[in-house]
């Protein structure tokens, strides 16, 4: 069953380097959990809620791994610190994330 993660990075006085993002980081990200099962991702940039409101995160990363037990694997790989400790590298908020198989 295919596992899906959510990593969003709040809207609150955010600074994010999209190009970054996209070009560095999210290359990453495939390259180090592509191993362990990781399908692919997308990237969405939230301007609005539904009601037009500021939107409470910015940007937002949906992850889909072949199986929850892939992700563990990933999630446990020592070379996560090059990934994570990428993010000050575009941008000064530490994201929220959610992880969870669809019902």
């Amino acid at each position: 069953m295919v596992y899906h993660l959510a990593v969003m990075y709040p809207n609150e006085d955010i600074e994010f380097d999209e190009s970054y993002y996209l070009q560095i980081h999210m290359p990453l990200v495939d390259s180090k959990w592509k191993k362990y099962g990781l399908l692919g991702w997308k990237v969405i940039k939230y301007t609005t809620a539904m009601d037009g409101s500021p939107s409470k995160y910015l940007i937002a990363c949906k992850l889909e791994f072949e199986s929850e037990e892939g992700w563990k694997k990933a999630s446990q790989d020592p070379e996560n610190a090059e990934v994570f400790g990428d993010i000050p590298n575009f941008t000064n908020v530490q994201p929220i994330t959610l992880a969870g198989a669809q019902i």
